[in-house]
């Protein structure tokens, strides 16, 4: 399971601990309620009107504690994992306080009743009211092994994630023509990977070492290779999917771009390139982004300057429509 999962999934149950703690105070204020409904008309003993009073002053502190639950509650709820991590940690931090003074409460009145029952001076309606609150005691008991649970758990994620090293903000890797748009434009403030007449094989044994190199948190890698080799899209598919699991794992996100349009020619065709984007796109994994830049050409337009390469004009463009797809326009 990815990390991204888990924070949803520890979301989400945080969210049930949260509402599951909002219960807590309506369910011991109805439970004192029908005590005193349903409560004997006999005088009570000294130490039975000494319960009351310390009852009725902890049902002054449950209500404080239960708007307190509220409001921890309602903020944790909306509090993003993702972009506020330590704001988080501190939510869920606070509801676990609340929890806890909640059921040193409800503890406090099982033992004043408990006291009562022992001396024999309890009557039906504390009974009745002794059992609720054990019931209560349990379910607060569970609700605080839970957060404690999800608090830990998230922790370990945070820590986790403080321990990527940050990388590029952009890696581009890809044959001559990346070669020939990175001339173009400049990109200095970008890393290239790049290198003419090459292939699957210079990927694998040296594109792929200088990528795992660099990449690092907040890392978006941008492949654009398969021009002089369309036979190898298999093995494009498979090393890709493989490497972007694990530059996944380190922070980055993988985008494959679509080879682009040629002019037919003696090594390389229109119906093959076009084959070989049908095939990759299938053959790659969720985790690797498609960009169609060869749909976004034919759309705009371009140039051709020898029926591979393109014209300058075309390289610019080109260029700032992958900046935009990256978020970076």
């Amino acid at each position: 399971m990815t990390k991204r999962a888990n924070r949803r999934l520890l979301q989400a149950a945080l969210a049930f601990a949260a509402v599951c703690a909002l219960t807590v105070p309506s369910m011991t204020i109805r439970a004192d309620k029908t005590a005193e409904a349903g409560g004997t008309q006999t005088v009570l003993t000294a130490a039975q009107e000494e319960t009351q009073a310390a009852e009725q002053m902890q049902d002054a502190q449950l209500a404080q504690s239960a708007e307190q639950t509220q409001d921890a509650a309602a903020v944790t709820l909306v509090t993003d994992p993702v972009s506020d991590p330590e704001g988080f940690v501190l939510q869920l931090q606070n509801l676990r306080d609340v929890q806890q003074i909640q059921l040193e409460q409800v503890q406090s009145q099982i033992s004043t009743l408990i006291q009562l029952q022992e001396a024999s001076v309890i009557d039906a309606a504390q009974t009745e009211l002794l059992g609720q609150l054990q019931v209560l005691e349990q379910v607060q008991q569970e609700q605080l092994a839970q957060t404690d649970t999800q608090l830990q758990a998230f922790q370990e994620l945070a820590a986790a994630e403080e321990e990527l090293v940050t990388g590029p903000e952009i890696i581009f890797v890809g044959d001559s023509r990346f070669v020939q748009m990175h001339n173009a434009v400049g990109g200095g403030e970008y890393v290239w990977i790049a290198k003419s007449s090459q292939g699957y094989k210079w990927f694998a044994s040296e594109a792929v070492p200088q990528i795992d190199a660099a990449v690092g948190r907040g890392t978006k890698i941008i492949i654009n290779l398969g021009v002089n080799d369309v036979a190898n899209v298999n093995a494009y598919a498979e090393l890709v999917n493989r490497k972007a699991a694990e530059w996944t794992e380190k922070g980055a996100t993988v985008y494959y771009s679509s080879v682009n349009p040629v002019e037919n020619g003696k090594y390389v065709t229109k119906s093959m390139v076009s084959s070989f984007n049908k095939k990759l796109q299938s053959r790659l994994s969720p985790q690797v982004h498609w960009i169609d830049s060869y749909s976004y050409l034919q759309g705009t337009g371009y140039t051709l300057t020898d029926g591979l390469h393109f014209s300058k004009g075309t390289y610019k463009n080109l260029y700032q429509y992958y900046l935009s797809v990256l978020g970076r326009v």
